[in-house]
């Protein structure tokens, strides 16, 4: 839908206590808003159980979700007080200009990590992230 943000969630497996390897790109079922705050993507709570259910099965574990912004990549506060993935030390990629430039865009993507429940830091050099 163009004009409006779209969500996916990342799993995958810990592979030592420092390493999360991801497997798998899961999309929900979704409702994208527009609002007089501006714009916003829900999941409904059974959307989400079927989405643990797939990851589940998998034997994978929920370990970032991604979604974009119409201009700027920043976590507001919605992203901040309502995360789908609530794994500390998880990944939230925010992907600028509805992702049109994605990937080659990379270097302007927003990447936080889950410290503590609702705090969000920005990730910095000193966590390696490799894409493949």
């Amino acid at each position: 839908m163009d004009g409006f943000e779209g969500f996916v969630l990342w799993a995958g497996e810990l592979t030592d206590e420092r390493s999360f390897r991801f497997l798998s790109a899961i999309i929900p079922d979704q409702e994208a808003m527009m609002t007089k705050n501006g714009l916003l993507v829900t999941v409904s709570g059974e959307a989400l159980f079927e989405v643990n259910k797939a990851v589940h099965e998998r034997k994978e574990i929920l370990g970032a979700q991604v979604h974009t912004h119409p201009t700027n990549a920043y976590h507001s506060s919605t992203d901040d007080a309502f995360p789908m993935v609530t794994l500390l030390g998880a990944l939230s990629v925010v992907i600028p200009d509805f992702a049109v430039n994605a990937p080659k865009d990379i270097e302007s993507w927003a990447w936080y990590r889950l410290s503590r429940k609702g705090k969000w830091d920005l990730v910095g050099d000193e966590t390696r992230i490799e894409i493949e």
